[in-house]
């Protein structure tokens, strides 16, 4: 599925139309709210939204002045927490007790490649657009950080057959651009990223995970 993305965003970003053709870089911090319920108990993970990041590349076309297309590839890292009163059994042995306050956070980085429309629909003020399109991406590795009494850090193990490492969300939002001269420009975006699959392969759990991104990036044309 990597090797996938990376052949699909070097062939957008060697696009033979290079008269109203951009690359650049974007990064931004994410928020991503997560749902995951257990079915067979009724019950919800209550995990809090946590903040990532993303990074891409990006190859944007501009049919004209109100209509453009754009190709990227880049990783993302979705999060999410848990922090409050933790609850463990009294082993009468001085453990950790109960009503422990703690936190709890995990991290999934994902290698992704998106195929957007940016659609300017007042004339007047083309610099601002709307956007949509999808994302198709792959599910690199995950880990988790926790600190109660003591802090640490471990891996998830996503080889495991539980776990759908392939994920693909619908991409809405809404974008600016700012000149910086005649062949650059910052773009400043908010996006929301809609899931479309489960990172859960089990039957008995949904698990779904939606980020609201906010991308500043870089643009030159060629």
């Amino acid at each position: 599925m990597k090797h996938l993305l990376l052949a699909f965003a070097f062939a957008c970003l060697v696009s033979p139309v290079f008269s109203q053709f951009h690359i650049g870089l974007s990064a931004g911090p994410n928020v991503s709210f997560w749902a995951w319920e257990i079915k067979s108990l009724g019950y919800g993970i209550d995990y809090e939204p946590a903040m990532g990041w993303r990074a891409a590349v990006l190859g944007e076309w501009q049919m004209n002045p109100m209509l453009g297309f754009r190709a990227e590839f880049g990783t993302q890292v979705k999060a999410n927490k848990i922090t409050g009163i933790f609850m463990f059994p009294s082993d009468g042995l001085g453990g950790i007790p109960d009503g422990t306050p703690g936190s709890f956070r995990e991290f999934y980085q994902y290698w992704e490649g998106s195929l957007l429309v940016q659609f300017a629909p007042v004339k007047k003020f083309n610099y601002v657009y709307l956007m949509a399109g999808g994302t198709a991406g792959w599910l690199e590795k995950a880990w988790n950080k926790f600190s109660i009494i003591e802090s640490g850090k471990a891996s998830i193990d996503i080889k495991d057959p539980n776990w759908n490492r392939n994920a693909f969300a619908a991409d809405f939002g809404l974008g600016g651009n700012i000149p910086l001269g005649a062949n650059s420009k910052i773009k400043v975006e908010a996006r929301f990223q809609y899931s479309l699959t489960d990172l859960s392969a089990s039957d008995n759990v949904d698990a779904s995970v939606n980020p609201l991104l906010l991308n500043i990036g870089y643009m030159h044309r060629l």
